[in-house]
């Protein structure tokens, strides 16, 4: 008899979570849903593979309950399945879809009381650098020099201007 966790199951709760929906959310459409649980299906699955070729196959085989698996889900996690999406030329709207997904099995998750988080809620969407605003692909230093000619432009005080650029620079830092 094969005691492993039957994932089935989880995405049956899980589907059962989407369609009841909360207070603070829409009834989803049927669409969503099936988009939600196919992801879900995709996110477990490359879950399973992942784990089986590497030292914590054990865990996904000894489980009977999904919550010691659901403790493998970190942002770091998150982020692996994000480049593992983008480097296979998945389009972005289907990864973001995906990570969309994951945030919602992880707010699943907390509702069950099997995370007390959602680390994927620290994952950020994918934007290809193309699709990037323009401000992103302009090196810092670049920014905070324009920054203090328009600051000198408008007659500030040499010390607010300091103070200004500091503050910025402590920003753009952290």
């Amino acid at each position: 008899m094969d005691n492993r966790y039957n994932f089935y199951n989880l995405e049956a709760s899980f589907r059962n979570y989407l369609l009841a929906g909360n207070i603070n959310q829409k009834q989803l459409t049927t669409i969503t849903i099936k988009n939600y649980l196919s992801d879900f299906r995709h996110f477990i699955g490359w879950l399973v593979f992942k784990f089986k070729v590497s030292s914590f196959a054990k865990a996904l085989e000894d489980e009977k309950s999904p919550k010691k698996i659901i403790a493998l889900i970190t942002p770091l996690l998150v982020e692996e399945y994000k480049s593992y999406l983008v480097e296979n030329k998945i389009p972005e709207k289907t990864v973001n879809r995906r990570l969309s997904t994951v945030r919602k099995f992880c707010s699943f998750c907390i509702s069950q009381g099997w995370m007390k988080e959602n680390p994927a809620k620290q994952v950020q969407n994918f934007r290809p650098e193309s699709n990037r605003p323009l401000v992103e692909n302009i090196k810092a230093e670049n920014l905070l020099n324009q920054f203090e000619k328009d600051l000198i432009k408008e007659k500030i005080n040499q010390s607010i201007i300091t103070n200004y650029l500091n503050d910025v620079q402590e920003f753009l830092s952290t």
